[in-house]
């Protein structure tokens, strides 16, 4: 059992011990030249200090604060680095990896998702479009609430959202993506499950080319939060959806673990291109899902966000009327989860912050 967070006896922890420790690791990897065994053990050591502290996120029962608990794993990875740096030295390949610390976040994750989308199997692809399903539904959205709605999905990836919205009976949906590669994809699972009503289309969330007031239903699931103009998009957003429609909105919260090992690992491997590292990743022989996990976690970058902060924000772009969704899984750490954890707040923060939001009648930015 944890121990009792009002007990006397346990001393007071905040995250800035961990943090040291991060910014330590960082500090070291950062003194190891990208060499191709170099890059292997980052990779490698990085991803399993994120899948151990995820072992540990899920525990309900943890022995110790989840602040020790993290500042273990961390000093244990870097213990682990320090120990692969002296083993480089017997490496006989000058070779470095060099990154493009120009490209905007854009370009990088256009890169990154296209390799992490496309991987997908048709069971893995079936077995997505069911979680969201499962999502509309828990939240009441597939009861009558989209059926006949006209929807766009800004960030598509592969589809498998749009998919969830046709089957809660939305009249059409557009998928949008910056990605070749992800469009075609989605496009090609559409033609082989046989989907109608389902259109997916290359290009821009700052500028849809669609018409104004059109959309009954807007999708933005974890897309804006790896933007440079995040102000851009939201602007379209409330441009296309028609006065009253609704958009279902995720972004990450802030304040969390797993956040601040994630942000860590991006900025020590910026310098090494995503293929790279999906190509450790290939070597551990991994699930499609936890693939996808592990490289989003390794290489994506992310803006973590308050909830009140966040709702002044969509408020200031024109939306009212919020309610605050669920992801409806024990691993989606939404505010239900998070308080039904003993450490869910030292663990999770903010956590997973998914609002449904309405666009008002009369919209500053109409």
């Amino acid at each position: 059992m944890c121990p009792e967070k009002g007990n006397q006896n346990l001393k007071e922890i905040d995250r800035s011990g961990y943090r040291k420790r991060l910014n330590q690791l960082e500090f070291d990897a950062a003194n190891i030249p990208n060499t191709p065994m170099a890059v292997m053990g980052k990779t490698t050591i990085l991803a399993v200090l994120i899948m151990r502290w995820e072992l540990l996120m899920v525990d309900r029962a943890l022995p110790n604060h989840p602040f020790e608990s993290v500042e273990s794993l961390i000093r244990d990875a870097n213990q682990q680095l320090l120990s692969w740096k002296q083993v480089t030295f017997a490496e006989r390949s000058s070779q470095l990896y060099a990154g493009n610390l120009s490209l905007t976040l854009e370009a990088g994750h256009k890169d990154l998702f296209q390799q992490l989308w496309v991987e997908f199997s048709e069971a893995d692809y079936l077995e997505r479009i069911s979680r969201y399903d499962h999502r509309l539904n828990v939240n009441g959205l597939n009861n009558g609430f989209l059926k006949g709605s006209r929807c766009i999905d800004f960030g598509c990836g592969h589809g498998n959202f749009a998919h969830a919205l046709r089957n809660a009976e939305a009249a059409s949906v557009l998928g949008l993506d910056f990605g070749q590669d992800n469009v075609a994809f989605a496009a090609a699972a559409a033609d082989r499950l046989g989907s109608t009503g389902l259109e997916f289309v290359e290009g821009s969330v700052y500028a849809t080319r669609t018409p104004s007031d059109h959309f009954d239903f807007a999708v933005q699931n974890g897309v804006f939060h790896h933007l440079e103009d995040e102000d851009m998009a939201y602007a379209e957003a409330i441009r296309v959806l028609r006065p009253g429609g609704w958009m279902w909105i995720y972004t990450d919260g802030q304040d969390h673990i797993a956040g601040d090992i994630q942000d860590t690992c991006s900025r020590i491997l910026r310098d090494i291109e995503p293929s790279t590292v999906m190509r450790y990743l290939d070597t551990m022989n991994l699930s499609t899902g936890k693939r996808y996990h592990l490289g989003d976690s390794l290489n994506a970058v992310y803006r973590h966000t308050g909830y009140d902060e966040f709702v002044e924000r969509l408020q200031s772009y024109g939306f009212d009327e919020f309610q605050r969704l669920t992801g409806g899984y024990a691993t989606d750490f939404d505010a239900d989860v998070i308080l039904s954890d003993p450490w869910g707040v030292e663990k999770f923060g903010e956590g997973d912050i998914r609002v449904l939001a309405r666009k008002a009648e009369s919209s500053p930015r109409t």
